[in-house]
């Protein structure tokens, strides 16, 4: 069965998202937060595989850290930097870190929003969902 026709973001609904993501991420490598090299807004899923340029498909990645992804597709998907062509991105677990309350960090389980927040996961939740299972 075709499903009804999706309306793909505009060109100022993809440079908000673009902004929105960089401040999200505070124009920070998400998986490694050090200077792996410039930062720039990394698609989650590749646009060439049906990734929007919406903000929940949106992660800020160092050159280094996005060269590593790229390099290891399959690792960048089990570890939350990737997500396969076959799931929707708002239901792939991605990775981030998370002020923790006591100064420090956590790198937490998340589900992007497109509202520039996010939902936080246990790890059981995450590993569940990329396992192949029912989400939650």
């Amino acid at each position: 069965m075709i499903g009804p026709k999706l309306t793909l973001p505009t060109p100022r609904e993809e440079r908000e998202a673009y902004e929105l993501v960089t401040l999200r991420d505070a124009d920070t490598c998400q998986r490694c937060r050090r200077n792996c090299g410039p930062v720039a807004r990394d698609h989650r899923r590749n646009r060439s595989q049906g990734g929007w340029t919406v903000v929940s498909n949106l992660q800020c990645l160092g050159l280094g850290c996005h060269t590593w992804k790229t390099e290891h597709p399959q690792d960048a998907n089990d570890e939350g930097w990737g997500c396969p062509s076959w799931v929707h991105w708002r239901e792939w677990p991605a990775r981030r870190w998370v002020a923790d309350g006591a100064g420090g960090l956590d790198l937490v389980w998340v589900l992007y929003r497109d509202d520039s927040l996010w939902d936080v996961l246990t790890d059981e939740e995450a590993r569940y969902r990329i396992e192949g299972g029912v989400p939650f």
